[in-house]
């Protein structure tokens, strides 16, 4: 009589054996906005000058004698942080994890797996950009945190230094945070315009927000997506803006210097073996950014400046 044998086809997570995976998770990674949400100045590797003119005023009643009031020309410099990012992997780390078995035989053969390599520079493109949207807002080179927030001044730094129209911040829930947008825009200056208007908002009130208006509207509170909109105004969510900031103004005032837009995702991907010997392989990037404010006085600023 033939005997029959059961297999349990479940493997234990502590075999030392098991199969090596074919998907890879991520973390999610917080990144700036699209440059539609800020001005973009390129071209720029070193110091520049932004012109401006002003006029007082210069309708008057009509003469015979020619009266101009003068026209007042200026300009503000702008400049560039030169920045770089880098990482490597091992060929000696790879070795001893799950990718061994895909890897090439041969101590001295390519180590690379191209499925993870594909996806550890994906990742690595992903965390850059997450650091560049907090460094555009948070950046201070008079700050003493020894992370990549030293290397240049943020937003935050440049408008702390100018004359925004400052609106006074509390902790923004969702029984407020109407009421306190609405304060920003009633202080927002009558010459700018609403429709080139936006709001820009930490993502705690992008929160409170969705939360009040759409409990006053069962609609996008279940079956639609709540337009960010705020009586016809843009809500821009900004990563790097702390909690409970929020800025009302022409998104034109604040400028982004550099040199190549793209320059952050165009890695150059070295072998390290074939040159320097050493057993790993790397990627790096270098781009150049510089972040500036213009006509402060017609920004409003919902924000606490210790917070650059």
């Amino acid at each position: 009589m033939a005997k029959k044998y059961k297999f349990d086809l479940t493997v234990d997570s502590t075999a030392l054996l098991q199969a090596n995976p074919t998907e890879f998770y991520s973390r999610l990674f917080g990144m700036e906005n699209a440059s539609s949400n800020y001005r973009m100045l390129t071209g720029i590797k070193n110091k520049t000058k932004i012109a401006n003119v002003l006029f007082d005023e210069i309708t008057q009643d009509s003469a015979c004698d020619f009266s101009a009031t003068d026209a007042t020309v200026s300009a503000i410099t702008v400049d560039v942080c030169p920045l770089m990012i880098n990482a490597s992997v091992c060929q000696f780390e790879l070795e001893s994890s799950w990718l061994a078995d895909e890897m090439a035989k041969g101590s001295n053969s390519d180590f690379t797996v191209a499925s993870f390599m594909t996806y550890f520079w994906e990742q690595m493109a992903n965390k850059a950009h997450e650091e560049f949207a907090v460094l555009m807002w948070q950046g201070d080179t008079a700050g003493a945190t020894s992370t990549y927030l030293d290397l240049c001044d943020g937003w935050l730094k440049r408008l702390c230094g100018l004359t925004p129209i400052r609106a006074t911040q509390t902790t923004v829930t969702t029984a407020n945070v109407i009421a306190e947008m609405g304060e920003c825009l009633q202080l927002l200056p009558s010459e700018v315009q609403r429709s080139v208007a936006q709001f820009k908002v930490s993502q705690n009130i992008a929160d409170a927000y969705r939360i009040a208006t759409a409990s006053t509207n069962t609609i996008t509170n279940v079956t639609e997506e709540l337009a960010l909109t705020y009586l016809g105004i843009e809500i821009s969510v900004e990563y790097g803006l702390p909690d409970n900031t929020m800025i009302l103004a022409d998104r034109n005032n604040f400028i982004c210097a550099t040199d190549l837009e793209g320059d952050m995702d165009s890695l150059d991907i070295v072998d390290f073996s074939k040159t320097t010997l050493d057993r790993r392989i790397g990627a790096r990037a270098d781009y150049k950014c510089g972040f500036y404010i213009t006509n402060s006085e017609q920004i409003v600023f919902y924000g606490d400046c210790t917070a650059s």
